[in-house]
């Protein structure tokens, strides 16, 4: 992956600056393709794109903790996982994974070990067997390339800019919100909680799918905001918002 990084940057310039006529529902699908990730040879690309952001680009895990290069935890055998695919060199450039539901044996849900007492009874409040977290959502360095997106991609996204120019649509959000969406009607979740950077949250608002605050903000790899959405809230939020943005998350 290391000399295809440079090939691919000067290749997604061509992405982000298309102006053509096609439109984003377009464009989407023609430069990447969204799946589950199900087998182990994509679980092995996944790892180790999280090791390189997770402890590498970035301090939030030990490397020494990880000395094949590869990012893991005890979650992600209780965790879906969903890739994130540039087409032309067939490069995994994003990934995001949900933890499922607690059960007897997987260790629950993490958000719930950052809140405090009355936000744990608050999250309590939802239906927790149908609830997951997103987690371990990850872009290559490579696709990150505006000022402000050293951890997320398109932070700098402006839906009134955008009505005049392709730059800054968000391919890779969409993509990976609907990995998130796919996945959750797949496992019949009704709600999904997180642990987000402000940054991402607002992002996610300017395109209709509205995060609820859970309690304040904790210290979790910077600061960050555990939230919750009803998977109907996003759908209906991202519909009455942006209808166009709708039907690329929703795509089959």
């Amino acid at each position: 992956m290391g000399s295809g990084l440079d090939w691919n940057a000067m290749n997604m310039e061509r992405v982000i600056d298309d102006k053509g006529a096609l439109s984003i529902e377009n464009t989407l699908d023609r430069d990447f393709e969204v799946m589950p990730a199900s087998t182990p040879a994509m679980l092995e690309q996944i790892y180790a794109l999280r090791y390189q952001v997770y402890c590498v680009e970035h301090p939030f895990e030990d490397p020494a903790k990880h000395p094949v290069g590869r990012e893991t935890d005890c979650h992600d055998s209780f965790s879906v996982h969903a890739a994130l695919v540039y087409r032309p060199s067939r490069e995994l450039v994003g990934t995001v994974r949900l933890i499922l539901p607690a059960s007897e044996l997987s260790p629950g849900l993490p958000v719930m070990a950052l809140l405090g007492p009355d936000a744990q009874a608050q999250l309590r409040r939802y239906p927790l067997d149908h609830m997951a977290e997103i987690s371990r959502y990850v872009i290559s360095k490579s696709f990150r390339r505006r000022k402000g997106e050293e951890e997320y991609p398109d932070v700098n996204y402006s839906s009134q800019e955008a009505e005049n120019s392709r730059r800054l649509m968000p391919h890779l959000t969409l993509g990976l919100m609907r990995a998130i969406l796919h996945l959750g009607v797949s496992r019949h979740i009704q709600h999904f909680c997180a642990c987000m950077r402000p940054a991402l949250i607002r992002l996610l608002g300017k395109l209709g799918l509205e995060f609820k605050p859970i309690g304040p903000p904790v210290d979790y790899h910077g600061f960050r905001q555990p939230c919750i959405a009803s998977m109907p809230d996003l759908l209906l939020g991202l519909q009455t918002r942006r209808a166009d943005l709708s039907r690329v998350v929703q795509a089959a």
